[in-house]
């Protein structure tokens, strides 16, 4: 648009004065030996362009002030051989430096620079073909003078015929015979062609400027036609600037910016401030790595920008020397295509670290490598050595872990991302049970359960050499594994577990293990002590037992009340000395002691006496955990010994030893005496297969078993493992916390043994009163037939028959009371038969058919004689369940029975202990 003129320059004849002088000595730094017409012809037309055309050139130049400023300099100074100062350059530059002191518009001093460096750049080539001239034709006499004499005159020329009323209409005309030809354009470029030239350059910009966009939107960065979704995140063009690209450029430039989307993707992932990556060491490696992968890439993006700028320089170097196949195609040069093929490598990689990036947010330790550890081995060799390089970096911290746990017994876990866990609030008497043990949700993947539990053990042996034997030698050739484990991370997730940190992790077991387990088999006797155990709270040493009863029996049958603690020890002390127990270890035997617990109303001695086996120091962290289950196992032993010391020891002897005394009474308790024998008999031959069978079958067979695993150990571990074991095998055996119906019939059982007891007590007493009162009867008679009485008066006669009947009566009521005793005992052995064969365990049911060796039960039982089928499984399982508040109720398969029983009351009126 044109404006007048006097607004752009107040004092034209002014500014002229001013600039005149200068001009003149920058164009004779330019042309320092010009003839003064040239000079002055030069100078004119350099004032007349400036001060009639201010604004020709306002729109781009081919170069800035500066650097069109740094081009002449060079120039001038490439002119001089040498290093004299000053320069024509430094010169040239002090000069202009005076020009800028002046109020000349900045488009005027750009516009004046490039107009001289045209001049120079034509003068330059201009002497290059003088000089070739001469070589090939000696008598030429062209001269540069002229031909830059006709270039400014052209200059003029054209910018005069350019100008309307003094303004600019079109400066620069393209002249229709100008070809592409090298040569020809070289030639005939003058002044008045710069503009097309420029105009051509210009399309090179806005290619330039796209290429650049997308090479910005790589790392996130918004550009003239790129813009970022503020919802979505990704890239989308901008709608100002989208008209002045092609369909096929908008297609190229979206998906182009998909690089860009998941970069900042994974930017976001590797951002501690964003709350949405990995947590702990094994998360900051993780992130670590991911911001290496940045750098790489950035790397990458910087080689695109330097090729960008190469091959834009070299397009400007070409146009300034008039090369135009050159600045148009040049080598190398960047295309979208280009740039899309490019970025397939870069975008599937960083596709993959988003998705690995994603889920991993917010896992840390074992779970954050279980996550990556997915992604190995999937069959893209890419995301395989992705995933490799990754979990290799997020294993360094948990590998340095487990160096430091195997080798010193240490947790570095900051974090909380081991997979071993140390307990504080536990002490050292529970160091080897409860205070390490392992979090199965840290637990990676690639570790199977048996190499997490050797590293554990590893690290509390090591704990419990230093902290409970007070022992501080260190692992041997700990230096070298240790420098195998901490440098090769890659092997603890490999698929063989055959690498040199696997041998390295067995290896510091191995040594491990077998030194503690040297520590307690040798100076601390773990063996002796277990068969110690076995032999006294397992009541293996049959005579101590015996020989201890029979010391403590008076004291047994006490009320809880009582009995002292005090006089029971030495009645131990004897037992030991008076049995083989005697030879022993002393130190075995000073862990033996004898308990008395706390009596409740109605307990004797039998119930609140046992022994204890007290173990101390690491002793006391092997087994401290293992002896509430001796406890549990002495006392159904301690029972049975107690009901054989009945039967045999009192009830049995006092059969045998008032059968002769109460021969004369024969007759009227022969029946009941004949009953009691026969349920004796009974009771016995039960107690002894139970016992023969606990004692022997199980407790002795399994811990033969016991002595074979712990020959053949290799690790503390093993001996405990096969000793928990053998603990839960017997404690099936001896029918202890079975969760089934075994348990309470035995127990009923043992009480009918009671009560028998009890009743033949009573039976025996009221017999011996009878046999008492006979007695004074036959001595009366007697003493009458000294004094001449002969015989009782009849008053005598009378209370005497009448004292006989009520004997026979209470004789009658005993043995009815002795077959209810015996019915009920009856009904619980029934019971316990049917626990046994309904079974899963084929000992009990072999037990089961031992005990009822001639069917006795099982012809008195209807329940028994059934098969063992589920059905009929399950309905003894409903009816044992409904019959627990009725235990005199026999067991039946038939419903109406089962009812008529349930809704009896008709319970066993057992003679109760006076």
């Amino acid at each position: 648009m044109s404006q007048p003129q006097g607004r752009i320059y107040n004092d034209t004849t002014q500014r002229n004065n001013k600039l005149w002088p200068l001009i003149s000595e920058l164009c004779s730094d330019l042309h320092e030996s010009k003839p003064s017409p040239i000079h002055h012809q030069l100078v004119n037309n350099a004032m007349e362009y400036i001060t009639q055309c201010p604004s020709a050139l306002s729109k781009a130049m081919p170069f800035t002030e500066l650097v069109a400023l740094k081009r002449i300099a060079d120039l001038l100074n490439a002119r001089v051989m040498g290093n004299d100062s000053p320069r024509p350059g430094e010169l040239f530059e002090g000069l202009y430096g005076t020009l800028t002191t002046l109020a000349v518009v900045p488009s005027m001093r750009v516009t004046l620079l490039n107009f001289f460096l045209c001049v120079l750049m034509i003068d330059c080539r201009k002497k290059e073909e003088a000089a070739l001239t001469l070589q090939l034709s000696p008598t030429s006499t062209a001269t540069n003078e002229d031909d830059l004499t006709v270039a400014l005159t052209r200059f003029k020329t054209d910018n005069n015929n350019g100008y309307t009323n003094g303004y600019p209409n079109e400066i620069y005309r393209y002249e229709p015979t100008q070809t592409d030809s090298v040569d020809e354009y070289t030639e005939e470029l003058h002044l008045a062609n710069y503009p097309e030239n420029l105009g051509k350059q210009k399309n090179l910009d806005a290619m330039h400027d796209v290429i650049q966009n997308a090479i910005y939107s790589f790392t996130g960065v918004e550009g003239k036609y790129l813009k970022r979704d503020i919802v979505s995140g990704r890239f989308k063009l901008d709608p100002l600037n989208q008209d002045r690209l092609t369909s096929i450029e908008c297609g190229m430039l979206v998906r182009l910016s998909e690089l860009g989307y998941y970069h900042d993707r994974v930017v976001k992932f590797s951002t501690l401030s964003t709350g949405f990556n990995a947590m702990g060491c094994m998360g900051q490696a993780f992130i670590a790595l991911l911001k290496e992968e940045l750098t790489q890439f950035h790397g990458q993006v910087a080689q695109l920008h330097d090729q960008l700028h190469n091959v834009r320089r070299k397009q400007m170097i070409a146009y300034m020397n008039h090369q135009v196949q050159d600045y148009r195609q040049q080598q190398g040069e960047l295309t979208l295509m280009k740039l899309l093929t490019w970025q397939m490598e870069p975008l599937h990689r960083m596709q993959w670290l988003t998705k690995i990036a994603d889920a991993c947010q917010m896992k840390k330790g074992g779970e954050l490598a279980s996550v990556v550890y997915e992604y190995l081995d999937n069959g893209n060799p890419m995301v395989n050595r992705l995933a490799h390089e990754l979990l290799t970096a997020i294993c360094g911290p948990l590998v340095r872990m487990i160096s430091k746990w195997m080798l010193e017994g240490g947790i570095c876990d900051p974090c909380g991302e081991f997979f071993v866990e140390s307990l504080d609030e536990v002490g050292a008497d529970r160091l080897w049970h409860d205070k390490f043990r392992l979090r199965l949700h840290m637990l990676p993947k690639f570790i199977p359960i048996e190499l997490a539990q050797k590293i554990l053990k590893t690290g509390k042996g090591i704990n419990f050499l230093r902290e409970v034997c007070e022992m501080d030698e260190m692992v041997k050739g700990r230096d070298k594994l240790k420098k195998i484990i901490d440098n090769q991370v890659s092997d603890i997730f490999s698929c063989v577990q055959d690498s040199s940190w696997h041998a390295a992790i067995e290896t510091s077991y191995q040594q491990t293990s077998k030194h503690v387990l040297d520590i307690m088999l040798g100076p601390h006797k773990l063996l002796d002590h277990l068969h110690g155990m076995r032999r006294y709270l397992l009541l293996g040493q049959g005579d101590f037992v015996n020989i201890l009863i029979e010391n403590m029996k008076e004291e047994l049958e006490r009320l809880g009340t009582e009995i002292y603690a005090h006089d029971l020890s030495a009645m131990l002390d004897a037992a030991l000395r008076c049995t083989n127990a005697q030879y022993d270890d002393p130190e075995i035997l000073n862990h033996l002691d004898i308990v008395v617990q706390t009596p409740y109303p109605g307990d004797y001695g039998w119930d609140i006496i046992s022994l204890q086996y007290t173990v101390e120091g690491p002793l006391a962290t092997m087994l401290e955990p293992t002896m509430p289950t001796y406890k549990a196992l002495f006392k159904p032993l301690w029972r049975m010994k107690h009901m054989e010391f009945l039967l045999s020891m009192k009830i049995w002897k006092e059969q045998m030893a008032n059968a002769k005394a109460l021969r004369s009474m024969h007759d009227e308790i022969g029946k009941a005496c004949y009953r009691l024998h026969l349920f004796t008999s009974e009771t016995m031959h039960f107690v002894h297969q139970i016992q023969y069978y606990v004692l022997f079958e199980v407790i002795e067979c399994n811990w033969v078993e016991l002595q074979k695993r712990m020959q053949q150990a290799t690790a503390l571990d093993d001996i405990l493992e096969a000793h928990e074991k053998f603990l839960s095998t017997i404690t099936v055996g001896c029918f202890v916390n079975t969760m089934t119906d075994m348990e309470r019939h035995l127990d009923t059982v043992y009480d009918n043994i009671i009560c028998l007891d009890s009743w033949q007590s009573s039976f025996y007493r009221e017999c011996f009163k009878e046999l008492e009162a006979r007695e004074k009867v036959r001595k009366r008679v007697a003493e009458s037939e000294l004094t001449g009485g002969y015989g009782l008066t009849s008053e005598q006669k009378i209370e005497r028959d009448h004292e006989l009947k009520m004997f026979e009566q209470r004789v009658i009521s005993a043995c009815r009371n002795l077959d209810e005793i015996a019915t009920a005992y009856e009904k619980a052995v029934s019971g316990f038969l049917l626990a046994l064969n309904s079974d899963n365990d084929p000992n009990l049911q072999l037990f089961g058919t031992r005990l009822d060796f001639n069917e006795y039960y099982k012809k008195r039982d209807t329940s028994l004689s059934k098969p063992l089928t589920f059905e009929h499984q399950r309905m003894s399982n409903l009816f044992s369940i409904n019959s627990k508040s009725f235990i005199g109720a026999r067991s039946t398969i038939n419903p109406q029975i089962s009812l008529a029983l349930l809704n009896s009351n008709n319970s066993p009126n057992i003679i109760k202990k006076e």
